[in-house]
């Protein structure tokens, strides 16, 4: 008994490889032809050559695959290959001989596991480090700009004429720029003034600095402060240019955006919009398990009727309603109308709860 549990194991898993396998790698191509089409203007504008190109698009492989293929490719595979056996008849055949409908399908739930246990380590080792290489190459190698911005002790530094700019947290959504430092140098790089401001705003096409002070250092090392309720000040720099300079999520592993998190906390900033995409790190790679737990249902009552066609019609309605899902929870998460931590699990709990009753339902 165990050794036919072990083939039946190595002939489900053999089957639903080399289709998952096929359905990965198409998908893959889909994501990565599309991604090119989307900057392709760009390419032309700036002339890149072949070799960025193809090097822009391998960075952007790692997100492609962890960030959007991988669950659906295993939803997908798990569509084609049940329905497959199914009308084969091979499901009726080996229900016949005893086996379980739970324990056909259970070779799939492990890799399921696996894939989600990969899905983690590649966002949290290969996502961050690549996205951060292809906005590298694409702003410093394809368009050819001065690296003006950096990183570091978890705060961006931006650098221009004369000026150098330290930001803790750079808010999008209200066009500001919180824990600001500005620095400003002669041509000797000697500094000549500091201001600093709990918030900068850009309001109609200006600068305006709240609650700070201004510093003035004189060549004989004296120094005069000006604090300041209110400030307004005419940079170079507008918000397009600075908004590109922000910390992505996707561009720090989970251990360094829950510090990023922690030291936002600790300066007195709003960070939900951070803590969501943190549990979102954790809940999403249960997404592999998810798409296998809904795929064996539709797979099961459609195999025998349905055809490939089908079977990718399926999986393309079922992504699709995830996607959405998950999303929209996202943007109530970070909008505050959820918790964090909710908004990042909900569609993952409703999607497997759906996936398990559908599963129950069916006969054994």
């Amino acid at each position: 008994m165990f050794e036919s549990h072990r083939v039946l194991n190595r002939y489900v898993l053999r089957e639903y490889l080399k289709v998952f396998s096929l359905s990965l790698s198409s998908l893959l191509l889909i994501y990565l032809i599309v991604l090119f089409f989307q900057k392709i203007e760009l390419f032309i504008k700036h002339q890149a050559s072949f070799t960025l190109i193809f090097l822009y698009l391998l960075y952007k492989t790692p997100e492609v695959i962890f960030q959007w293929t991988l669950p659906y490719g295993a939803l997908l595979a798990t569509l084609l290959t049940l329905g497959t056996l199914s009308r084969h008849s091979e499901i009726i055949a080996m229900k016949a001989g005893g086996v379980s409908l739970y324990r056909i399908i259970f070779p799939l739930f492990i890799i399921a596991l696996f894939m989600g246990f990969c899905s983690f380590l590649g966002n949290e080792y290969l996502v961050p480090h690549a996205n951060q290489e292809a906005r590298y190459l694409l702003s410093v190698q394809v368009k050819k700009e001065t690296p003006a911005s950096f990183f570091k002790n978890y705060k961006i530094w931006y650098r221009s004429d004369h000026h150098i700019f330290n930001i803790q947290l750079l808010d999008p959504e209200n066009k500001a720029l919180k824990g600001f430092t500005l620095y400003k140098f002669d041509d000797q790089f000697r500094c000549l003034q500091r201001i600093d401001a709990n918030e900068v705003k850009w309001i109609n096409g200006k600068w305006k600095f709240s609650d700070g002070s201004v510093r003035d250092f004189d060549e004989g090392g004296s120094i005069q402060t000006t604090p300041f309720k209110e400030l307004e000040l005419s940079l170079t720099e507008t918000w397009e240019s600075l908004q590109g300079i922000e910390r992505r999520s996707l561009e720090m592993s989970y251990t360094e955006l829950s510090t990023y998190i922690k030291k936002i906390k600790s300066a007195g900033y709003d960070s939900t919009r951070y803590l969501v995409d943190l549990y979102a790190k954790l809940s999403y790679p249960f997404l592999n398990l998810i798409m296998i737990l809904i795929g064996v249902p539709f797979a099961l009552k459609t195999g025998r009727s349905g055809g490939v066609a089908l079977n990718i019609g399926v999986s393309v309605m079922i992504g699709f309603a995830y996607g959405v899902a998950f999303y929209v929870f996202l943007s109530f998460g970070k909008s505050g109308v959820l918790s964090p931590f909710l908004s990042s699990w909900i569609p993952t709990i409703l999607f497997g709860l759906a996936g398990i009753f559908t599963l129950m339902s069916l006969r054994q």
